[in-house]
């Protein structure tokens, strides 16, 4: 039987991760953070170990002990834990961290997988084991935008992709091709409810990641409470990345939109 490390950041995206590795005939080992990761995880995996962030030097050798050699980085760390004073590291992490340019979220992640890779490890896609809710190509709900919609929907997608270059967030909401709200660390759901409160109903969501992205961290995600965020704010719905973004749910999501009469679409 194949063994999987998942390193475990917080919300959902762990769980499931663990849950399809198994059904895909993993056995399953992860580490998880004290600070972020759900303590509902243990239930899911075979083998679990937790660390604070103070001995996250300590993961690669966990991972060894336990025979693993695949690993998937799945879920977040809240990016302002990273600025925080109260921030302690081990040596190691301490040292990597200080080799980083910036305190980025995508730049710590891409320290990670470079680290673990010094380590013999082989860092997978990190939705590879949920590739049915990464879309195509398509509208995926029963409405479509409008033309003056799908308009803005462009403009918004290379307005998201360039965000994503510079490290600031991978989500924007516009409305008739000006930007009403840039993504930061915040993160989509509540950067959809600011534009809201902003310019009032109509606007619309798009979200996607910089070219070349590299899909084996911070794979761009929404899921229902994207939707209930898009309805309270009385947005027209969301375009995403084709092939990029992972629908967490996706058929909830999509029932969803359907039933509060939103657009989601694949760029």
């Amino acid at each position: 039987m194949r063994l999987l490390g998942i390193i475990a950041g917080n919300r959902s995206f762990p769980l499931h991760v663990a849950r399809a590795a198994k059904a895909q005939g993993y056995s399953v080992v992860a580490v998880g953070l004290k600070e972020e990761t759900d303590p509902l995880l243990e239930k899911e995996v075979d083998r679990m170990h937790w660390v604070s962030f103070s001995e996250i030097g300590s993961i690669p050798g966990l991972l060894k002990e336990a025979g693993v050699r695949e690993v998937v980085l799945a879920g977040q760390i809240r990016p302002e834990r990273l600025l925080g004073k109260e921030l302690r590291l081990d040596g190691i992490a301490a040292g990597l961290l200080r080799a980083v340019p910036d305190r980025s979220g995508t730049t710590a992640m891409q320290m990670a997988v470079r680290y673990l890779e010094s380590k013999k490890f082989r860092v997978l896609h990190s939705g590879i084991f949920l590739k049915e809710w990464i879309p195509a190509r398509g509208c995926l709900t029963k409405l479509d935008f409008t033309p003056e919609q799908k308009a803005d929907a462009l403009f918004g997608f290379t307005v998201a992709r360039q965000m994503a270059r510079w490290k600031i967030g991978q989500t924007v909401v516009v409305r008739h091709k000006a930007v009403a709200a840039v993504e930061a660390m915040e993160g989509t759901d509540e950067t959809i409810r600011r534009a809201g409160q902003r310019v009032g109903p109509g606007c619309l969501a798009v979200k996607a990641c910089e070219p070349g992205h590299d899909m084996r961290f911070d794979i761009p995600v929404i899921g229902p409470d994207t939707i209930r965020a898009l309805s309270e704010s009385a947005a027209v719905g969301i375009a995403v990345q084709a092939g990029k973004v992972l629908l967490f749910e996706r058929e909830q999501v999509i029932q969803e939109a359907d039933r509060l009469g939103l657009r989601v679409v694949a760029l």
